[in-house]
């Protein structure tokens, strides 16, 4: 739990704003509440310090579930305010951020993760953009493996409590089935394949159902014929790795495989002949050249 005084997404009411000093600008720039007695006495160390660490963790914890409802409430009143700060917490895309971003993320967002959990009941079709941004995040990349694994459990929850979001969260991870294709991202595409997977095998045990969302997905977000032979390497291997956790998708998983492996072979075919034909118009040309 984070530290007095370190920079995480919360509100503050404005007498406790009072209490808090300018902090410096950053992704979640929004103050914790002023200092409890708890946190006092374990800043202070002695005896009682791991107690009163605790119980200030405690608190910090109640305070953003208290946000969290509170927010929720506010934008079903037409009040968003509160609402949008919360979608921030969440938002994170990895391009143009590198290791240190994913890990700032990690540590921000890390409160955040139980105090949405105990809300994700509420968060329906009117929350479309805070679940979005939730779903959309480029979680399966921060390096704490901790962090992550709270995260896909929140994605759990949420698809248990509100199985309507099932498709979006399949849609969400089966979009990392390329990772890796780009020579940088190599290194770490095992571990973003495994956590896309795991959360994948959780979400088909919890929602029986999920297997027509992980076909949808596959099918839309299956790359073009003109992508690079690394990234068909990579969709076809992980598309065949959920026959293994979701037997029920076999077949569509199958044909969709085969399809694809014959409008690769059609377009191979095409280019194949193009080369010929483009080969035999410059033998043409050449000959008719040395007869002039």
């Amino acid at each position: 739990m984070a530290a007095s005084g370190e920079t995480v997404a919360a509100a503050m009411p404005p007498r406790q704003q009072e209490q808090q000093p300018a902090l410096d600008g950053g992704a979640l720039a929004i103050p914790v509440p002023a200092a409890s007695a708890g946190e006092q006495e374990a800043e202070a160390g002695g005896d009682d310090a791991p107690k009163a660490a605790a119980a200030a963790a405690i608190d910090k914890a109640a305070f953003l579930r208290r946000f969290v409802e509170s927010a929720l409430r506010q934008a079903r009143e037409g009040q968003p305010d509160e609402y949008q700060r919360l979608v921030r917490v969440f938002a994170y895309t990895r391009h143009g951020g590198g290791p240190q971003a994913a890990a700032r993320y990690a540590s921000e967002v890390a409160p955040w993760i139980p105090a949405l959990a105990a809300s994700v009941s509420a968060l329906g079709l009117g929350c479309r953009e805070l679940v979005g941004t939730v779903l959309g995040s480029d979680w399966v990349t921060v390096p704490d493996d901790g962090v992550a694994h709270r995260y896909a459990t929140l994605v759990l929850q949420l698809v248990s409590a509100r199985p309507e979001w099932v498709p979006q969260a399949a849609a969400a991870l089966v979009r990392w089935f390329g990772f890796g294709a780009r020579r940088a991202d190599e290194a770490e595409a095992p571990r973003v394949h495994a956590r896309a997977h795991r959360l994948l095998r959780e979400i088909c045990r919890a929602v029986p159902t999920s297997g027509s969302s992980v076909i949808a997905a596959l099918g839309e977000l299956w790359p073009f014929r003109t992508a690079k032979a690394r990234l068909h390497v990579l969709f076809v291997r992980n598309a065949l790795c959920c026959l293994e956790y979701a037997p029920g998708v076999r077949r569509e998983v199958l044909r969709m495989v085969l399809n694809h492996m014959i409008q690769l072979d059609v377009e191979i075919q095409v280019e194949l002949e193009d080369l010929e034909s483009d080969s035999d118009d410059d033998d043409d040309d050449a000959a008719a050249a040395d007869e002039g």
